[in-house]
């Protein structure tokens, strides 16, 4: 191979699905992606992606080169982080994928102690929901058991969540769900079921959004437990109706087992659920 570092290009686009969020992720152009990948592809003598209405999807025939560099690139990581000089043994960025009520409810008020802890650790946080894949995170929270995939799982706890509304919230069947995209997911159907079959009147892309807009309209929607009660007022729309409990697991490619900062991070992370008061 003629150029080692056109891997990092096939890597990216690989775990992003798309040229432009790859060259994002390697902070160049999306010019400069496909002209890495043609390149790689005239050396291997085939298409490496093919386009899909869901994004760019690996060629079959190059799996096995897609899991060798991938494995070689957590490898990598997980060496540079064990091996730091010694003045600086625990600094570096670490990427984490998680539904944004977890973000917003649970992982971000306890930042200002994981940054008394650990000063030198830099995190990025995407938003994503019901996905297996890492994609571009170093470690992910998801609420189904991955079952494929070199990961290591780690089990978290459980997320409950309900239809709640405020004592002046209508009771004519209107309320805010999720985006299509999660319809067929558990805590949608059960929404539905609560709300006696009916669509949503409006829907939004995440629970943390259903949250600011029950508060703007006052209509009943679907959130979790540790929002509602932090909003006064709040109470299960149906006082008899069970919570809807959604597992939820951190999962990290099993060749970081060994890295330093990927264990704090997810050490902090389960430490988050640990403590906290009402999930």
């Amino acid at each position: 191979m003629k150029n080692w570092d056109d891997l990092r290009y096939l890597i990216a686009v690989h775990k992003t699905g798309s040229m432009s969020a790859a060259a994002r992720l390697l902070d160049t152009n999306p010019a400069t992606v496909s002209r890495r990948l043609a390149r790689l592809g005239e050396t291997l003598g085939c298409d490496l992606f093919i386009k899909t209405p869901d994004g760019w999807v690996a060629n079959a025939a190059i799996t096995d080169l897609i899991d060798s560099a991938t494995n070689f690139e957590a490898e990598i990581a997980t060496y540079l982080n064990a091996n730091r000089e010694a003045d600086s043994p625990s600094s570096g960025k670490v990427t984490v994928g998680c539904p944004p009520s977890i973000m917003s409810y649970l992982l971000y008020p306890e930042l200002r102690d994981f940054r008394k802890t650990w000063p030198g650790i830099s995190l990025v946080f995407n938003s994503q929901m019901f996905t297996e894949a890492l994609g571009e995170n170093d470690l992910i929270l998801v609420p189904v058991r991955p079952t494929q995939g070199r990961l290591v799982v780690r089990y978290l706890g459980k997320m409950r969540l309900n239809v709640y509304a405020y004592p002046d919230s209508p009771r004519d069947g209107k309320w805010i769900g999720l985006i299509k995209q999660h319809e067929m997911h558990q805590p949608m159907q059960k929404a539905r079921e609560i709300m006696g079959g009916r669509d949503p009147d409006f829907r939004v892309e995440t629970l943390a959004e259903v949250v600011t807009t029950v508060q703007s309209t006052r209509l009943p929607g679907l959130m979790p437990h540790i929002a509602a009660v932090r909003e006064p007022g709040l109470a299960r729309f149906d006082p008899e109706s069970r919570d809807i409990e959604s597992q939820l697991y951190l999962c990290f490619h099993e060749t970081r087992r060994r890295d330093p900062l990927l264990r704090a991070v997810a050490d902090w992370v389960a430490s988050c659920f640990t403590n906290a008061p009402a999930l």
